[in-house]
């Protein structure tokens, strides 16, 4: 703006005048509305790694133990002494029977970083406000939904998927050469196995954060719910029906793994034997309660003004 009157000017230069200081309209990359997901994962992939307990202590674990069970592996290849008794009556050989047991310590390992990130997520974002943020910025409740679940996916299927994955591998990679043929099914069967767990760890955790608005309590009613209901409803079904011990995650996904890979369990692998198809409806049932209850969630967030969505 020029000097105002008074300042010594000339005529006609006393009048206030207002010059471009410059402005110029965005011109930097603009995200499609489709893609938008994406950011809330990178996000929540960013959180989950800061730190050592949430999510760097756990990893580390997983690779001690696909380490020390790939050194199993490797000193028993050849050992025909030891042998597993299949679900039909053939011989399995302990080498094979390894993935399947080993999904013991990979769920102990997923349910951890379930426990110390995915249990606390939408309960923490309803604690802390952050809905405001997301919302504010036209963020829609199912990109919220797709955006923390793929997250969470990427961060289990460190554990579930990629151990496991390494394992079929090492297997198929110490076959003898008229062996590895016989041997290849394993990598699709650990694959199966390692994405159902997956689901289980990214998914059902979640629900349990949105039902509650509080991190501790979603933390506690998660614990709870895997460890002492999932004790009490595998007593009952070892005395009553084995669909009630399906309700508990970890016996159900182990029943699975030893039906695909057909070992018998053995004593201490799973507490009730589970038929494959009550294991895979209880799954499946409870990852969709799961998804349900966090969209209830993130919808009611944005309707009734906690993301001041319109």
């Amino acid at each position: 703006m020029s000097a105002g009157p008074g300042q010594g000017q000339g005529p006609g230069q006393g009048q206030g005048k207002i010059y471009d200081l410059g402005y110029k309209r965005y011109v930097g990359s603009r995200r499609a509305v489709a893609t938008r997901w994406k950011v809330i994962m990178r996000h929540q992939l960013a959180t989950a790694w800061k730190g050592w307990w949430r999510l760097k202590m756990p990893l580390t674990s997983a690779v001690l133990a696909t380490v020390t069970t790939g050194v199993v592996m490797y000193v028993l290849r050849g050992d025909v002494l030891r042998m597993m008794t299949g679900m039909h009556g053939e011989v399995v050989r302990f080498a094979d029977g390894l993935i399947p047991l080993s999904i013991v310590w990979y769920e102990k390992i997923a349910f951890l970083i379930s426990l110390l990130v995915g249990a606390q997520i939408v309960a923490g974002d309803v604690q802390s406000g952050a809905f405001t943020f997301y919302f504010a910025r036209s963020l829609r409740p199912r990109d919220y939904v797709l955006g923390k679940l793929a997250a969470l996916g990427l961060l289990l299927a460190l554990v579930m998927l990629a151990g496991p994955l390494v394992l079929a591998g090492v297997r198929v990679g110490l076959s003898d050469p008229g062996e590895i043929l016989a041997s290849l099914p394993l990598v699709p069967r650990t694959l199966a196995i390692g994405a159902l767990g997956t689901v289980i760890y990214a998914v059902v955790p979640l629900g349990f954060s949105a039902a509650v608005s509080n991190p501790r309590h979603a933390m506690a009613l998660w614990a709870a719910y895997d460890v002492v209901i999932g004790s009490i409803v595998n007593q009952l079904g070892a005395h009553v029906s084995p669909a009630i011990a399906a309700l508990d995650l970890p016996s159900a996904l182990q029943s699975v793994a030893l039906e695909l890979f057909d070992v018998h369990g053995s004593p201490g692998l799973t507490r009730t034997h589970i038929p494959i198809g009550f294991a895979l409806g209880s799954i499946a049932v409870q990852a969709a309660i799961a998804i349900a209850v966090v969209t209830w969630r993130v919808r009611r967030a944005q309707q009734t003004g906690v993301g001041g969505g319109a």
